[in-house]
Formats: C-alpha cells, sequence, structure tokens
C-alpha cells in the first residue's frame, strides 16, 4: 500500500515539474517572438509597447526620461565593401554595446535596419548624453572580426530627446529623437546631436 502511495506522490511530483516546465518553454517562446533574431533586442512593436508605459509613468509620477537613436555609420559601405555578413556582425556589435551601456530596467531595441533606440526611464539631458557618449566610445573601441580574420572598425551617430512636456507621446520623443539624427548625420558622422527642446535653459 505504502509503495502505491509513494508511486502515486512520484507520479504527481513528475506531473507538477513536467507542467511548470512547459510552461517555461512557452515563456521562453513567447520571448523569441518579441526579440529580433539577429541582435537579441526587442523588436520595434514590442519596443514600443513597453516605451509607451514608460512615458505614462514618467508623466504621471513627474520624472524625467530620454530616448536615443543610434544608427551605423556607412552601413552601406561596409556591406559593399565585405559582404552583407559584415554588415549583421556591425549591427551585433552595436546592439551588444547598447545593452553594455545601458540600466537593468532601461529598453534597448532595434529601430529600423541600422538602427537601435534606447529608451531611458528616470534620465534628463544630462545623465543621456553621458549614456550617448559612453555608447559612441565603446562601439568604435575594438575592431569587428571576420571569420578570415580581416577587421574593421565602425562607429555610429546618435539623436538625443529627453522628455520635455506633460503633453508628449511617445512618438512625440521618437520624432525628436530621430530628428536629432538626421541634424546629427548632415553635420557628419561619429557625434552626438540633441533635440533643441531637450537642452537644459543653462545650455
Amino acid at each position: 500500500m505504502s509503495l502505491l502511495i509513494f508511486l502515486c506522490i512520484g507520479l504527481a511530483i513528475g506531473l507538477i515539474l513536467q507542467t511548470i516546465r512547459v510552461r517555461q518553454l512557452r515563456h521562453e517562446l513567447a520571448e523569441e517572438q518579441l526579440r529580433d533574431p539577429l541582435t537579441g533586442l526587442y523588436q520595434r512593436p514590442h519596443l514600443f509597447a513597453l516605451s509607451e508605459r514608460e512615458v505614462n509613468r514618467a508623466q504621471r509620477s513627474l520624472h524625467k526620461m530620454a530616448v536615443l537613436i543610434a544608427d551605423m555609420d556607412h552601413c552601406a559601405d561596409i556591406n559593399a565593401k565585405y559582404g552583407l555578413h559584415a554588415g549583421d556582425l556591425a549591427l551585433k556589435r552595436l546592439a551588444e554595446c547598447a545593452l553594455g551601456s545601458v540600466r537593468d530596467f532601461d529598453l534597448v531595441g532595434r529601430y529600423s535596419g541600422e538602427e537601435v533606440a534606447l529608451v531611458l526611464p528616470d534620465t534628463d539631458y544630462k545623465g543621456a548624453m553621458v549614456v550617448a557618449e559612453r555608447l559612441r566610445k565603446l562601439v568604435k573601441k575594438q575592431p569587428v572580426q571576420l571569420e578570415n580574420q580581416e577587421e574593421f572598425y565602425v562607429s555610429i551617430t546618435i539623436g538625443l530627446a529627453a522628455l520635455s512636456t506633460e503633453t508628449e507621446t511617445l512618438e512625440d520623443i521618437l520624432v525628436a529623437a530621430d530628428t536629432a539624427l538626421q541634424a546629427a548625420k548632415q553635420l557628419g558622422i561619429d557625434r552626438i546631436e540633441a533635440s533643441p527642446a531637450s537642452l537644459p535653459m543653462s545650455i
């Protein structure tokens, strides 16, 4: 009788563990679908959904918030000279450096083809500029190495925008950061430009 009880208990424990494992696998699969397969960063729709919450939270609590959009410089030239795989490796480098430049609760996602967006809660203009400069230097610090041991260096240009009014939406702050990025690219590469509305009055 006791053996039967032990067998039943063992079977019940096994079923419970199997159920837990199935749930874990479903969660992992759902998480994978939310991430870009090349870089491992959040896909654009999921990044936007999470960022909307951060904008709302920042406005409710009157906290600061900033966004960076980083664009790989001369990506088309890299692809033309070294091949499309080299461009992928360069983008992976940008993604790794972006993740290495932020806090656990910051959001990093693939914004477009060669662009990565960083959403920085509880961060003002000065704090965002520190992150942007850290990222800019980190990306160009070491070369990207190809399978044939050939190497090349990459750089990025960054547009920065900080939440400046209580009525701004996520779209507003992204447009401001993207506009700053386009302004930066007109001035050159390997640089950071901030949206004029994000600048402190003393600057």
